[in-house]
């Protein structure tokens, strides 16, 4: 009797999602965020559910697709992306998460082979400063900025 499709992957991912749950229980009480109306807990549980459900869909679709033939080795490259995520979630308090943002979203994409360098570059703008603006600005998330304090300080101060 063989696996159906995905089945490890998914139970890897549910598995990891429920000790990071596990580690949102021990979070201390954060009362500038209870002012906000938000505790330190509910974003991090809103993503892990929605991980959750989106594996389930997965492990859903695995079955019905059958048993796998044959599990392949993943490319390099998804290796060499786990490492930069990783060298990305190191950096976000030395560099800010924009600059890290704007590394991960330079390298990635030419690591899999976008050749149009323009496109990467907008990209790579783009989507740093749509997370500075959504998560410091909208939402009033606390984001290490590194280098970048004091200069999106005074672009958040146009929003």
């Amino acid at each position: 009797m063989s696996t159906p499709k995905d089945m490890l992957a998914g139970l890897v991912i549910l598995v990891v999602c429920g000790y990071l749950f596990f580690l949102t229980t021990r979070f201390e009480s954060d009362l500038f965020g209870m002012v906000q109306g938000m505790p330190a807990t509910l974003m991090p549980r809103l993503l892990l559910g929605v991980i959750v459900f989106l594996t389930l869909i997965m492990l859903v679709q695995g079955y019905r697709a059958g048993a796998a033939t044959a599990l392949p080795l993943p490319p390099w490259r998804m290796w060499a992306t786990v490492a930069i995520l990783a060298a990305a979630t190191i950096l976000f308090e030395v560099i800010g998460v924009p600059l890290a943002f704007l590394a991960v979203c330079v390298i990635v994409p030419i690591l899999w082979g976008a050749r149009s360098y323009l496109r990467v570059g907008v990209f790579a703008v783009l989507l740093p400063l749509a997370i500075y603006i959504v998560f410091q600005q909208l939402l009033g998330l606390r984001l290490p900025l590194g280098p970048l304090a004091a200069p999106l300080s005074a672009v958040g101060a146009l929003f």
